[in-house]
């Protein structure tokens, strides 16, 4: 059964349309109410049912397929505040706004995996559940979903999804047990001193010089509180201080984030920034508020899953199309819907030959044409690899 072929050769002009339709038309996280009312359009034309749930972007179709194990598929569907720079036939028509990161890829993958199977739904041997899901960009869409009734309508016993990756070139796949992607936190640290003029600097307190200190101290986290072999990222992303000339102020700030691929870095990591705060905003006699963000899990693929996703990558590209990808310090909030449910993450090429690799969020990016029909294929190959029907 060559999955990749058969999708390519019935269902290529519905999925590059698809994708090319929303590439022109992208819209942001939580606004998707186009992308959404196509998706809802074209899903209901092919005879599949929506879930009830209480979305205003965002859409859940299930295809029953028997008492086997119940598979859930997820892509999802916004874009990014960006000015895209690539000439394309179907560049983007909203001045500001592009998919800079390739969701329309996705979906159009997922659509096109639904296309499959809902005609061929003798091959199912259980239950599939289509995920088209808002706002991954804000890693706030998942949880959202989860909130609004998903996993109560319906429990998968696995999932699969897949980003896709412009450093792998198209035909290939990045399939990776463990870790993939990072955890990511964010902190927000205030220093409050007392104010004053100048000119009498022994009877203020100043924060800048506090927060100063701190943004240094904060870049030896990673060097010396965590592992050579480990993987963190501290990034200081806004500071907030100061007036013209004459005043010491009353408060500074600073936010940042954190990116760990491991439990007890991330521990680590969140301990030193806090005992470092602390203890510098004591140092300077300023009063120290700080305020911790959980944003989203790491993505950790697996190992159960493994053998399923090698046998749906063999399936679609064969043993040369198959590669161990690096491990990305990005994140994705694929994680959240995984919580409890074993899940699989792919990497799927989707660079061009010959041409520069452009990363996510460049305004440059831009996904082989082939990108979603790789993906269909993949996703389709993972529901009939999990199902034992391949």
């Amino acid at each position: 059964m060559n999955i990749y072929r058969n999708i390519e050769s019935a269902y290529v002009d519905q999925i590059r349309g698809l994708c090319s339709s929303l590439h022109r038309h992208p819209e942001l996280g939580f606004c998707e109410y186009e992308t959404t009312a196509l998706l809802r359009k074209l899903i209901m034309e092919k005879g599949v049912s929506l879930l009830p749930l209480n979305l205003e972007t965002g859409v859940a179709a299930l295809l029953p397929g028997g008492p086997g194990r119940k598979v859930a598929l997820r892509a999802d569907i916004d874009a990014i505040s960006q000015h895209e720079q690539y000439d394309r036939p179907d560049r983007s028509e909203k001045d500001g706004i592009m998919h800079g990161c390739g969701h329309d890829t996705h979906t159009a993958g997922l659509y096109g995996a639904l296309c499959y199977l809902s005609d061929h739904r003798e091959l199912l041997k259980g239950d599939v559940l289509f995920i088209f899901q808002p706002a991954e960009e804000t890693l706030k869409g998942a949880q959202h979903m989860i909130d609004c009734g998903l996993w109560n309508q319906f429990q998968p016993d696995m999932l699969f999804g897949l980003h896709n990756q412009p450093a792998i070139p198209i035909g290939q796949v990045g399939i990776r047990s463990g870790a993939l992607m990072s955890y990511k936190d964010g902190f927000r640290i205030r220093y409050i001193g007392k104010s004053g003029h100048t000119s009498t600097p022994q009877k203020n307190v100043d924060p800048i010089v506090a927060i100063a200190q701190l943004i240094t101290a904060l870049q030896t986290v990673v060097s010396r509180n965590v592992g050579p072999l480990e993987q963190a990222v501290l990034t200081v992303c806004s500071v907030e201080a100061g007036s013209p000339f004459t005043t010491t102020i009353d408060y500074a700030e600073i936010t940042g984030n954190i990116r760990t691929l491991a439990f007890p870095v991330r521990d680590r990591v969140l301990e030193r920034v806090k005992v470092l705060a602390e203890g510098i905003g004591s140092s300077f006699e300023c009063r120290t508020e700080i305020e911790e963000l959980h944003i989203t899990d790491g993505v950790v693929n697996s190992e159960e899953l493994l053998p399923f996703a090698q046998k749906a990558g063999l399936s679609v590209f064969g043993s040369e199309g198959i590669v161990v990808p690096e491990v990305n310090l990005a994140s994705e909030d694929f994680s959240i819907l995984g919580r409890g449910i074993p899940y699989f993450f792919y990497f799927l090429g989707s660079g061009t030959p010959g041409e520069m690799p452009y990363p996510w969020h460049n305004p440059c990016f831009h996904a082989h044409p082939q990108t979603p029909v790789y993906g269909a294929a993949l996703l389709t190959a993972s529901v009939l690899a999990a199902q034992g029907s391949i």
